[in-house]
């Protein structure tokens, strides 16, 4: 699942810990940002950490 993320997601610096990485993330603000895509990205490695936790 890590891999799968790894290739969805190739210039993110998530770490090891999806969890840790979810703690710690702030979205990004400011002009021209795409709040959307933010929560599509928040979306995604949410469901990759859910995935790993039952062991997909």
């Amino acid at each position: 699942m890590y891999a799968e993320l790894a290739e969805d997601l190739p210039d993110e610096d998530l770490g090891e810990d999806l969890a840790d990485f979810l703690e710690r993330y702030e979205p990004v603000s400011g002009l021209g940002v795409d709040a959307e895509a933010d929560e599509e990205f928040l979306e995604t490695v949410r469901e990759a950490h859910d995935r790993i936790a039952l062991g997909y």
